[in-house]
């Protein structure tokens, strides 16, 4: 071979050698952006599917309060435990399905300064060849999801060693337990509350703000709330995690409902106990004076509230 002839080949073997490399790193580089996106959008999916087993579970969790009459010890860490078993099965099947490296660890569940949210805090770290994505993630998940919608959990706590409580769709019948609870506190004019009635699920009130309850002709505000079945904000009343251990108040900011006595012929009834949730199923109940808030024939539909409730929903103060 002369020289000649060596000299032209050697750029032709560096060509090639050049032309290799670059199609080595290219389906390098292309192999990192597929294991980059694989790990994004499997950490987004576990991101994703957080909330939705959160609202599973305070379902499911509320159900069995209600259907029992059994308080939660502690409800943060009851849901929280029963989210990371759902969240870690659900890491498994991408391990086992895509051969990935995935874990989501759930630190807490509390509640937040929105009383119709809580929220839940985790770390999500998924790994897939030389690529890892790890985040940490605080979510306000809402307790009013109408796929997954909870119940109001402290009425059947509280009223489950006094008598038969039923419900309709939208409604607790409370029958003659409410009354019987009231009895056994020796509060005056507790006959009330027999057949009353409370929302069974836990829906945010739109009319806000809440003094626009008195607005006229004939308080109409205040009757749609009560009928629908609406809660409000309410630093008195517990929040949704302390209504699953049972408590009435926590240092929470929390919500609180009507409960509604029964259609009455009695006009002249003034006063009994406080028809505010918090307040009824206090252990240091307090009465408030009656409101006509409907007129249906000769049945009057009452409630019986003091003049701290009165102010705040706009009704005259007696």
């Amino acid at each position: 071979m002369s020289g000649l002839t060596l000299l032209l080949i050697i750029p032709v073997f560096l060509l090639i050698a050049v032309f290799v490399d670059m199609v080595h790193t290219g389906s390098e580089t292309q192999s990192l952006a597929i294991q980059s996106d694989v790990t994004f959008y499997t950490a987004k999916d576990i991101e994703d599917n957080i909330p939705i087993l959160t609202e599973k579970i305070l379902q499911k969790a509320t159900n069995n309060v209600v259907e029992t009459g059994n308080p939660l010890d502690d409800s943060s860490d009851y849901i929280k435990n029963d989210l990371q078993e759902g969240i870690s099965q659900l890491s498994q099947k991408y391990q086992n399905s895509e051969h990935i490296n995935v874990t989501c660890k759930i630190w807490s569940v509390n509640p937040t300064q929105d009383p119709f949210k809580i929220e839940v805090n985790s770390t999500v770290y998924v790994q897939k060849g030389n690529i890892a994505h790890k985040e940490h993630i605080s979510q306000n998940i809402s307790i009013m999801d109408s796929n997954y919608p909870v119940q109001d959990p402290l009425p059947f706590i509280k009223c489950k060693n006094y008598g038969k409580m039923a419900n309709t769709s939208t409604k607790i019948l409370y029958g003659s337990s409410l009354a019987s609870l009231l009895k056994a506190k020796h509060l005056k004019n507790a006959n009330v509350y027999e057949n009353a009635t409370s929302p069974l699920f836990i829906k945010k009130c739109p009319y806000d703000p809440y003094i626009g309850h008195g607005n006229p002709p004939y308080f109409v505000v205040l009757k749609n709330c009560i009928d629908t079945g609406y809660f409000h904000e309410s630093s008195d009343g517990s929040c949704f995690l302390c209504r699953l251990e049972g408590k009435v108040t926590c240092p929470h900011y929390g919500f609180e409902t009507f409960i509604a006595p029964s259609n009455s012929s009695n006009s002249t009834l003034m006063f009994a106990p406080c028809s505010s949730e918090h307040v009824i199923f206090d252990d240091h109940v307090y009465s408030g004076k009656g409101i006509v808030y409907y007129l249906d024939k000769s049945n009057y539909l009452k409630l019986f509230l003091d003049n701290g409730h009165r102010q705040k929903y706009g009704l005259p103060k007696y």
